[in-house]
């Protein structure tokens, strides 16, 4: 409807400019002052993408009871996501993945060698307050073969919410 009423508003001015000749400077002036406006705007406000990165932060968002299981083709991670935002719903969240190949289980992180990072997006439909279950699937390519113990680390790298 919005699109329809563009429509019909550009007709009766492109109208006006030719059927009134008394109109067009001050008309053609109006519509340069308009389109001036508008690109401002445009160029001024952020994007829709860039407010539902927003809405929620990492901060917002609490992770528990995540499993890493392997598959065929890669890994699987399952977990819980609660959503502490005040109003906005989370939607999805992109999660990093990377695998260490560790002397030993006590082994610290920093100490070990990354044998394997991916990305996955998980789909949730969680609002505020509440919380969901979730599963991200990773591809890991050319992983080498273990000489340790396999462990592992995640981060949240982007959210959309709406």
């Amino acid at each position: 409807m919005p699109v329809a009423v563009l429509i019909v508003v550009v007709a009766l001015y492109v109208y006006a400019l030719v059927a009134a000749p008394r109109f067009r400077i001050p008309g053609a002036i109006g519509g340069v002052v308009v389109l001036a406006g508008l690109a401002w705007y445009l160029a001024v406000s952020p994007s829709q993408t860039e407010r539902a990165e927003t809405l929620v932060t990492v901060e917002d968002l609490t992770l528990d009871q995540l499993e890493l299981e392997r598959t065929i083709r890669g890994a699987t991670l399952r977990g819980r996501v609660e959503n502490g935002a005040d109003a906005a719903r989370l939607r999805e969240m992109t999660i990093t993945v990377r695998l260490f190949d560790c002397e030993l289980e006590t082994t610290s992180l920093e100490e070990c060698a990354i044998i394997g990072e991916s990305d996955a997006i998980a789909r949730v439909d969680v609002p505020p307050g509440q919380l969901r279950g979730f599963s991200a699937h990773y591809i890991f390519l050319n992983l080498p073969p273990l000489v340790g113990v396999l462990r592992w680390d995640h981060r949240i790298t982007t959210l959309r919410a709406t």
